[in-house]
């Protein structure tokens, strides 16, 4: 393979030597390069503070603490009477979220609109509105939370009390989102290559029946495994693309060389064709 890399930066008018090569080793080739596709992605989502300074002061102003007496003991969830009380309650494109606490007899998700996160007892429930049908997706011991969670009063009286509290919150918080984070960045990965994989299978077929059209004594098949490898600096410009992010104009400019290596391959199986 690094033959056929260093031959279409290099010196793609010689892909046609390998003319001949299977079709699997084409589509290899590209699922090499879309699998690569996600790396600048995936670097910036795993280098990402898990909570952001201001997502921090947004929660901390609007926390609600409730009336009664509330707290959570020895991984254990009691307030002096059955309350339901939401916490903190946020509107965003996707809908509406709660974080809040039941401490009624059993946990019903019909009590609470839209998407939760909700403590009851021992437990933590996470529940989703899927297509308006509410469907619990998950729930887990609160003793599987971080240990300053594990004791935590929710009526603070003092301002260092307060502090205390919301330091245990955020310890847990971002826990919670680093191990949410590996499952989120594996479905990230998976959306991003496939879509990689599309991109790059539409432009060298659409590449191959252009060109073909021209070229009609070549065979289709080979002409599809050629384009595939010289549309290498293009998979590779779009990968450090999507890694560096840089501007738009110098974007152009390497897509605009990297089309070249297509042209000059063109070029030689016109002058072969004709010689």
């Amino acid at each position: 393979m690094l033959e056929r890399v260093r031959t279409a930066i290099v010196n793609p008018e010689k892909l046609i030597r390998f003319r001949k090569d299977r079709l699997i080793y084409a589509f290899l080739y590209m699922i090499f390069f879309a699998a690569l596709m996600p790396t600048g992605p995936l670097v910036r989502m795993g280098a990402a503070e898990p909570l952001t300074r201001e997502v921090r002061q947004d929660i901390r102003a609007s926390f609600v603490f409730p009336d009664s007496d509330c707290a959570i003991e020895n991984a254990r969830l009691t307030c002096e009477e059955p309350t339901q009380h939401v916490f903190y309650e946020q509107h965003a494109l996707f809908g509406e979220f709660k974080f809040g606490i039941d401490t009624t007899e059993t946990y019903d998700s019909a009590d609470f609109e839209g998407h939760h996160v909700i403590l009851h007892d021992e437990t933590v429930y996470l529940s989703l509105d899927q297509f308006y049908l509410r469907q619990t997706v998950r729930e887990k011991p609160i003793s599987e939370l971080h240990a300053d969670f594990h004791n935590i009063d929710f009526n603070p009286e003092t301002e260092a009390e307060e502090e205390a509290f919301f330091e245990a919150f955020f310890n847990t918080l971002s826990q919670e989102v680093e191990r949410l984070r590996t499952l989120a960045m594996g479905v990230r990965f998976l959306v991003e290559f496939i879509s990689a994989f599309i991109l790059f299978l539409v432009f060298v077929l659409l590449n191959s029946f252009l060109i073909q059209r021209r070229f009609q004594q070549v065979p289709f098949k080979q002409m599809l495994v050629m384009m595939t490898y010289a549309s290498t600096l293009a998979f590779i410009v779009l990968i450090f693309y999507s890694l560096l992010e840089f501007s738009l104009i110098i974007f152009l400019i390497l897509l605009f060389v990297a089309f070249r290596q297509t042209s000059k391959l063109a070029y030689e199986i016109q002058k072969r064709l004709s010689g």
